[in-house]
């Protein structure tokens, strides 16, 4: 073996031929030999390696022997350390590992049991499940959702395609928050619909949907020089007049004495009134939130598209991995916020824009009955 002691041939389940460790032999490269598990993953990870067109070697050690690959493969001049975690191993490990791979300009993916889950986060990591004999991996997913394979298809999916750190998204749909106020002027007391974006509905180039759901402090979106709103607000504004809605405020930049500064402030469409922030953001105010069907071109800030996940050419590429940065307001904006992804479209979990009618038509249900 890689550490100078003897080993067995030996036939898998799976009719995979290798070399296994002696149980007994004192290693400190493998204490206590290797287990049946680790010694199956090995064979099938180079298997394959090899049937998707790279060079694998099991237990291949560095020049100075200060690392040793549980499987190595090559193409050319790329090289993986393809690492089989089964036992704990705490996150600081798995960083100096990672490291020692990385200063030979090697890329390391590990592939590690339940037991690694939250330690192994920190690395490139696949989860291994299954049983002796029925292994599966699962790849990370860009909506937390990981993409489940035999490992056959696992590592030619991750040597031919490869975990990308960006997403490419293009905006299908997007949730609308609206509340019905009053104009505060006593000339005008007309009502009104407050607007605001909510979260995104997605679809990435390599074909994978679900929704980016912006998550706001408190106070997060008060005062802003600038707001997303305002680069698409020749896109919505049309939408909301068209819903069964009051007339929807508009935005422009002006002066507030109340709060003693000039901000990018929702507006009375009917007086030009500034409405404020502090009250829009009232507990008093009741928000709503509709998804809008349809494509929107919202700019996207640069941290929310580092999502890891497979990315699979489905005909239109893979996900650039140059995203640009937006020069104005992107989603999420506002001075404190973070964005979850989930697996979730947001049609199936929040209604359209009411049409025209379809209030008064419930109120007449409801008083007829």
């Amino acid at each position: 073996m890689s550490c100078g002691q003897p080993g067995k041939p030996r036939i898998s389940k799976n009719g995979l031929k290798h070399f296994y460790h002696h149980g007994k032999t004192d290693c400190s490269l493998h204490p206590g030999g290797e287990s049946a598990d680790h010694l199956e993953m090995k064979s099938l990870v180079a298997a394959a390696a090899r049937e998707a067109g790279w060079e694998a070697v099991i237990e291949q050690a560095g020049p100075d022997r200060s690392w040793i690959a549980d499987v190595m493969v090559s193409r050319g001049t790329e090289k993986w350390a393809l690492e089989i975690q089964f036992s704990r191993q705490d996150a600081d490990e798995f960083r100096r590992r990672q490291q020692r791979y990385e200063a030979d300009g090697i890329r390391c993916f590990w592939l590690v049991a339940e037991v690694n889950r939250e330690a192994a986060g920190i690395v490139p990591s696949a989860m291994i499940g299954g049983v002796l004999g029925a292994r599966t991996l699962s790849l990370p997913g860009p909506f937390t959702v990981p993409v489940i394979s035999g490992p056959d298809e696992a590592i030619k999916n991750l040597l031919n395609h490869g975990i990308k750190q960006y997403i490419e998204p293009v905006v299908r749909a997007y949730s609308l928050e609206t509340a019905m106020i009053k104009c505060w002027r006593e000339s005008c007391k007309r009502w009104i619909t407050a607007w605001r974006l909510g979260s995104l509905q997605v679809e990435t180039r390599c074909g994978q949907t679900g929704s980016l759901l912006a998550m706001h402090h408190f106070d997060s979106r008060k005062f802003l020089a600038d707001r997303i709103e305002r680069a698409i607000a020749v896109k919505v504004i049309p939408i909301l007049k068209q819903a069964d809605l009051p007339a929807p405020m508009f935005l422009a930049t002006r002066f507030s004495k109340a709060a003693n500064l000039s901000y990018l402030a929702f507006c009375c469409p009917f007086c030009n009134s500034l409405q404020g922030d502090t009250p829009l953001n009232h507990h008093s105010v009741s928000w709503r939130s509709y998804v809008v069907e349809g494509w929107l071109p919202w700019p996207i800030s640069k941290g929310v598209l580092a999502r890891d996940h497979l990315c699979v050419d489905v005909g239109r590429g893979h996900c650039s991995q140059e995203p640009q940065t937006p020069e104005g307001p992107a989603f999420p904006d506002g001075k404190a916020h973070w964005v979850r992804a989930s697996p979730q479209l947001l049609g199936s979990e929040l209604p359209p824009l009411p049409r025209r009618g379809e209030r008064k038509a419930r109120v007449q249900r409801r008083t007829s009955q």
